[in-house]
């Protein structure tokens, strides 16, 4: 029974860490004497999956990192330098592709910063420290949740993209006839 309450504990913990992306701002110090406790008997199951977590974010990281990269240098680079040397108005994709390359620098510091705060987290000796641990978890999941927020935005940048190219279609073959 008691293994079983440790699990429901560590998932309910860790279901708050990878979802829960809401403003609601949790202190250390708002750490009961029982949450410290379950803490402190849960560190190595905790810190397994916080580990865990960070591999498989770091190697998503760098796949979804090569394909923003890949997006901005592969097509909208040179779609939007063709546009330029055809003397056509590619204004909109140029206005668009300068704020995708703004929101990938955005993206990869405050990953880089999600990143180190999450690696300074599993540093912290959590049956010393439980405290000092959950503080710096809550700091890593409002990190993460601006990385998620930094992918939305890049996410909208894309379709604000290819709704110039459609528009400079439309009054292209609108022209061109």
């Amino acid at each position: 029974m008691r293994r079983a309450l440790s699990i429901i504990s560590l998932s309910v913990l860790m279901t708050g860490f990878l979802f829960a992306f809401t403003d609601v701002k949790v202190g250390a110090e708002d750490l009961t004497p029982d949450q410290s406790a379950q803490i402190k008997a849960n560190c190595v199951s905790i810190k397994n999956s916080v580990s865990q977590l960070h591999a498989s974010d770091a190697l998503l990281r760098v796949n979804r990192g090569q394909t923003y990269e890949a997006v901005a240098g592969k097509l909208m680079d040179p779609f939007n330098s063709r546009l330029a040397s055809n003397q056509l108005d590619n204004r909109a994709m140029t206005a668009v592709t300068s704020d995708y390359r703004t929101s990938l620098d955005a993206f990869r510091n405050d990953y880089i910063a999600y990143e180190q705060k999450l690696s300074a987290t599993l540093r912290i000796d959590c049956t010393a420290k439980p405290n000092s641990f959950h503080a710096s978890l809550v700091e890593a999941r409002e990190l993460r949740a601006k990385v998620h927020a930094d992918v939305l935005r890049l996410h909208q940048l894309l379709d604000d993209y290819h709704s110039s190219v459609s528009d400079f279609l439309l009054n292209y073959e609108r022209v061109s006839q």
